[in-house]
């Protein structure tokens, strides 16, 4: 069941399976996050918690989701094959640039936006920060030389061609 389902949705676009995996991601970042607060005994629901558990369930859901997203976007959005450090480090690289972005635009647009706007441009932006970094940077996928043969190449292919007589036999009779 579970492997029809990946199989069906693995067809489809990777810009569809990129939105996909974010709202996949956005679970396991908001659900992680929730949870490790919740072991930490703070109750989700008041304002005010204490600083470490609030660092410690960013970070920790931060690095699941950062997991998670590398996953499924090298498997099954870009469906790279490559077995590389590099990848997971320019993934990371991109991470952090998107990051970044997200923080400044928040730092500067506090003052002058409602926090509704500043949640859907940082969205927006850091969305599509994260797919051009990982289509152009990350997970590009080197395209193959088409290589035209030389004349020798081509000379040399006509001279070991069989002529009518070697192809058929049978015809020659």
């Amino acid at each position: 069941m579970i492997k029809k389902l990946y199989n069906f949705f693995k067809r489809w676009d990777y810009r569809i399976k990129f939105l996909m995996v974010g709202g996949l991601n956005t679970i396991v970042g908001l659900g992680s996050y929730w949870l490790i607060l919740i072991l930490f005994g703070v109750d989700v629901t008041r304002t005010n918690s204490a600083v470490l558990p609030v660092v410690i369930a960013t970070v920790g859901s931060q690095i699941l989701g950062l997991i998670n997203s590398y996953f499924w976007n090298k498997h099954f959005t870009f469906e790279s094959k490559q077995k590389s450090k590099t990848e997971m480090i320019r993934f990371v690289l991109v991470y952090l640039v998107a990051f970044g972005m997200d923080y400044t635009l928040k730092l500067v647009l506090r003052t002058s936006l409602n926090n509704l706007w500043i949640a859907v441009i940082t969205t927006i932006t850091t969305m599509v920060i994260s797919f051009l970094g990982q289509k152009l940077f990350v997970f590009r996928h080197k395209k193959e030389k088409v290589t035209t043969p030389t004349a020798e190449q081509t000379a040399e292919s006509v001279e070991n061609e069989p002529t009518s007589d070697e192809t058929n036999p049978v015809e020659n009779n």
